[in-house]
């Protein structure tokens, strides 16, 4: 009787297992179907990575890396990564305060004033040096940071890191104001040498 209950239960454990290896098959399908189209609409590039997608594009001549992955606090978030040549020597934090990463920012150097009362009073940002973070915070930087749901944006000497909570597929919205961002912070960059 033992014996026949033994199997039983392995049966069903493995009949459970096998659900839940199909359930996280499909997911995964999906997502991929969604991140893929993504990229096809966009013209980007989709990458598999860990069973994980990500989109890999340019916004003029900056090459980003865009995913989703877990923030703080159990929320799912959109990765922006990028690398900006000849960027200014600066670290900076620009956070919306509303932003679950607000609690766990670096918060470098010193509080900065853009200038922009509105955007201050939603915003926290931080620098070192400060003096750098106010022409880098001109206002097509804050006009992008405002399309974005509670971002979180961290510039270190050209790596540049942009973060907001969202647990769905960016919206076309959210990618233009992200892309923005990478442009307006792409534009104090020193000119190539010729």
């Amino acid at each position: 009787m033992a014996l026949l209950l033994n199997a039983i239960l392995a049966a069903l454990a493995g009949f459970l297992l096998g659900n839940l290896w199909y359930r996280h098959r499909r997911a995964l399908d999906r997502d991929r179907a969604r991140w893929s189209g993504l990229a096809e609409r966009r013209g980007w590039h989709l990458v598999e990575r860990a069973g994980g997608f990500a989109v890999i594009g340019n916004a003029d001549q900056v090459a980003f890396h865009l995913s989703q992955g877990a923030l703080a606090h159990g929320d799912l978030g959109v990765f922006l990564e990028a690398r900006i040549d000849r960027s200014p020597w600066v670290v900076i934090e620009v956070f919306a305060l509303s932003s679950p990463i607000a609690y766990t920012a670096r918060r470098p150097g010193d509080r900065v004033r853009t200038g922009d009362d509105a955007f201050d009073a939603r915003f926290a940002t931080h620098a070192s040096p400060p003096r750098r973070a106010a022409a880098l915070c001109d206002a097509p930087l804050r006009a992008a940071l405002e399309g974005l749901p509670r971002p979180y944006l961290m510039v270190q000497n050209g790596i540049v890191v942009l973060i907001w909570p969202w647990d769905k597929l960016p919206t076309d919205a959210q990618l233009d104001a992200a892309l923005a961002v990478l442009r307006a912070l792409a534009a104090h960059a020193a000119p190539a040498a010729s």
